[in-house]
């Protein structure tokens, strides 16, 4: 309804056109409450009433249906306030409490705050005082809420940029929680299905206790997602409850994540430790913001599903996995969490992940956790216990799944498909996939083994890298390194057929006509086939917006054309010689044993040594095998990446994969929400860019974030001396280094270089066929790099800090693996 002085407005009535006139608080109170959200009803005085119109409120017949004993909110609502640039926090003037006769005053000193000696400097500083509407301001008139608690919530956390719901509350007043007098309760929720992340209360009173329940927590949590779904951005909300409901009294923007580092560090939850070095080996540096999304919870559910209460709750500790501007972290805190349950020492875990420098004394020594401790996870102990002795059965069950939901993605053409009906395999994929990473935390679990090995090679005086190493490195071959041979089988078909030889050795190195040209050879049959049992792994193919390599089987194809340029490699002697340097260092061992040891001993090591290697060989399937599924997963996206670019909805098929699976499902079950998927891809774009360039520790602690954000990229170590890693792969080779980045430079590897890379995964396959070394940054005995280069032959150290910044290509280094060394030589 309009009033008859036709300046004013209910927020029933305000449109977006109106903005200009009512203010950004205004506009957002009246978009949250017409679009269902509870928000206080409330008159605008818009910035060009006359002090006339003012004077007419008391008659408003808005005001005049309300009780005479109403009180009221008078809140000036600034021209460009609460936008996404600018939030004018704190520099308008509110007043709480105001009673029917001194609504007009109120009004006054509202539009006079416009320009206060605050609001001008505020305007200053940001470069605004020559705007045309810098004193123009709209002033909103709202009942006032008898508040019993009141606080501020984030779509996103504040302090890491999790897309997670960070809460503070307070009793009474939100005004005091604003403006820092008070120290508020905090709560962080999931998203995906609002469960308590952890919980921190500072007053002992019940004073908050109406949101301290999980119930009452929820509900909460999804009002806050609706707002985010409707701005389609994170949101800075101020709530309230009245002890009946909650009530929305704003909503603004979330200021640039990278700003709120310093400003609300009180924000921080319980000071875990995280890394990323596993994870940095799998993942792009920054992952797509809807794979990103999908593994924080898909890992912290399968995660939480297998270890059980082994797992500290998260209120403790903190959720098991989490992100940070971006990119993807472990909660180191619990994985020493139960490492210490299982009265192991956390050192075997920490070299495992390639943190062999960060290992303190403590860590070497195992304790007994408490027997009440022990006697509370023991259902957990044995469940996982009885998982290890089935191993075989998890991996041939997870064979089993992976077919059959490969068999159920083929079964249909996904172009025929509705979006509706696409976005429901997507669901039933997420549903099934927890279940998916049983067979990965079974098969990474060699921790224990490990740490038996070790203790008996220590015990019997024989290094356990001389007796394990060659071990790991004969017999089976990984999927991975299977590729790898392969691919040299291929370039040896070519040999026999000079037009393929001609085409690969005279091709400017896109190969985008090698179907074409090669039709009808022998090389091309054989090629398919590679591709056909090879192409769903790709560069960083775990995040399913990244092209596969049948997609640009370019980087194969420029592996087998280097082949070429030199003689054939001779697997089967590689595969000889790692057979007869196995059972040398088996002879060499026992030739150390006592005679009882070797009948007690003897035995117990090598059935541990052959499970070990099965289980590395296994691990690498299961990763396969998840691959596979990504890959026809990713041919689904593509379907619907492809209409939304039709439909206008994004400019690109790239931008697809800025959004949430969330926001996909909603549009694909209301395709009139299609049209605000461009306001989200842009501003997902331009978070990703902005925080493109920061320097995120592989390492850290969540309290040390600010500080290792301000300071940047740490000085490079002196660039003159010898460099240390940890040996992943024996031997020892000299010859020039090759420095790549990403597996996207390829062309620019050497046959018979050291590659030198940040990390690798299976995409880099190719490339280890034309190394005679490699040398990494990150990562440890179970990484990609550690296994394919033991079996391959390879020496290889990982944990090489700066490799990649204080070696050039072109350098000429002795990489001695088994010393840990890398010495720079004359070139």
């Amino acid at each position: 309804m309009f009033s008859p002085v036709a300046t004013f407005k209910t927020l029933d009535d305000i449109t977006l056109d109106d903005l200009p006139l009512v203010g950004g608080k205004a506009s957002n109170c009246a978009r949250l409450k017409q679009a269902g959200i509870p928000v206080p009803d409330g008159l605008v005085i818009p910035s060009d009433a006359t002090d006339a119109d003012v004077r007419q409120l008391a008659s408003d017949p808005w005001l005049a249906s309300l009780p005479a004993d109403a009180l009221f909110a008078v809140r000036s609502s600034g021209i460009g306030e609460d936008s996404e640039g600018h939030s004018f926090a704190g520099i308008h003037e509110t007043q709480l409490n105001v009673r029917r006769d001194q609504i007009v005053e109120a009004v006054v000193g509202c539009r006079r705050s416009a320009t206060s000696e605050q609001a001008m400097a505020y305007r200053k500083a940001r470069g605004l005082e020559d705007e045309d509407d810098d004193d123009r301001i709209g002033v909103l008139v709202q009942r006032m809420v008898p508040a019993v608690t009141s606080g501020v919530a984030f779509t996103v956390n504040p302090i890491t940029g999790a897309d997670e719901i960070v809460i503070n509350a307070a009793p009474g007043l939100g005004e005091a929680l604003v403006s820092g007098r008070v120290t508020p309760d905090e709560f962080r929720l999931r998203k995906s299905d609002l469960g308590v992340l952890s919980s921190r209360r500072v007053s002992d009173t019940s004073d908050t206790s109406e949101v301290s329940e999980a119930s009452d927590l929820a509900t909460l949590g999804r009002l806050l997602v609706r707002i985010e779904q409707l701005y389609g951005a994170p949101q800075d909300v101020e709530w309230c409850h009245d002890g009946q409901q909650y009530w929305i009294v704003q909503s603004r923007p979330v200021t640039t994540r990278r700003e709120l580092i310093t400003k609300n560090s009180e924000l921080s939850t319980p000071d875990a430790e995280w890394t990323r070095a596993n994870l940095a080996e799998v993942l792009p540096d920054q992952v797509s913001p809807q794979a990103l999304s999908v593994y924080v919870d898909l890992l912290n559910l399968g995660e939480r599903r297998f270890f059980g209460r082994l797992m500290a709750p998260d209120s403790e500790l903190g959720p098991i996995v989490t992100s940070f501007h971006g990119r993807m972290y472990f909660n180191l805190s619990q994985l020493r969490h139960v490492t210490r349950l299982a009265g192991a020492a956390p050192a075997d875990m920490l070299r495992s992940l390639g943190h062999s420098e960060q290992i303190r004394p403590e860590d070497e020594i195992a304790t007994r956790p408490p027997l009440r401790d022990l006697l509370r996870v023991l259902p957990d102990f044995l469940r996982l216990a009885v998982n290890d002795l089935r191993a075989k059965h998890v991996f041939r069950d997870h064979e089993a799944r992976t077919e059959q939901a490969l068999a159920r993605l083929a079964a249909v053409d996904p172009r025929t498909l509705s979006d509706q009906d696409i976005s429901a395999t997507f669901q039933w994929w997420l549903a099934i996939a927890p279940e998916s990473l049983k067979a990965v935390f079974v098969m990474s679990s060699v921790h224990f083994r490990e740490d038996f090995l070790r203790k008996a090679c220590a015990a019997v005086g024989f290094s356990y890298d001389r007796l394990v190493y060659p071990q790991l490195a004969a017999g089976e071959r990984s999927v991975s390194t299977q590729q790898a041979v392969d691919l040299v089988a291929l370039a040896n078909v070519a040999r026999h057929e000079a037009a393929t030889m001609a085409y690969l050795l005279k091709n400017d190195g896109s190969f985008a006509d090698y179907r074409t040209v090669l039709a009808g050879t022998m090389f091309l049959e054989r090629f398919e086939r590679f591709l056909e049992r090879y192409g769903h792994r790709g560069r960083y193919e775990s995040d399913w917006a990244i092209p596969r390599l049948h997609e640009n089987p370019a980087p194969a194809l420029f592996a087998i054309r280097e082949q070429l340029r030199d003689r054939p490699q001779d697997m089967r002697a590689v595969a000889e010689r790692h057979a007869a340097d196995a059972a040398a260092a088996w002879r060499a061992f026992e030739a150390k044993l006592t005679r009882w040891q070797r009948w007690t001993l003897l035995p117990r090591m090598r059935s541990t040594v052959r499970r070990l290697k099965k289980q590395y060989v296994w691990r690498e399937r299961v990763r396969s095998d998840l691959t596979r599924v990504l890959s026809r997963i990713r041919a689904w996206h593509l379907v619907l990446a492809d209409r939304f670019v039709e439909r206008g909805w994004i400019a690109q098929r790239d931008d697809y994969f800025l959004l949430r699976m969330d926001e996909v499902k909603r549009v694909a079950e209301d395709p009139n929400q299609g049209p605000a998927l461009r306001n989200i891809v842009e501003r997902r774009a331009a978070e990703l860019a902005a925080e493109r360039d920061l320097q995120m520790p592989l390492l850290m602690r969540e309290s040390e974030l600010p500080r290792l954000l301000r300071q940047g990229r740490p000085a490079a170590a002196s660039d003159g001396g010898d460099l240390t890693g940890l040996c992943v792969s024996p031997g020892s080779v000299e010859a020039e280094v090759v420095v790549l980045r990403d597996p996207s430079e390829f062309t620019k590897m050497k046959r018979g270089a050291i590659l030198v890379a940040p990390a690798t995964d299976p995409s880099w396959t190719p490339l280890f066929t034309l190394a005679s070394g490699v040398i990494v940054e990150v990562g440890g005995m179970l990484s990609h790099a550690s296994t394919i280069a033991r079996e391959y032959g390879l020496p290889a150290l990982a944990n090489v800090k700066d490799a990649t910044r204080l070696l050039k290509t072109g350098d000429r280094v002795k990489l001695d693996a088994s010393a840990g060394l890398v010495q720079r030589q004359p070139r």
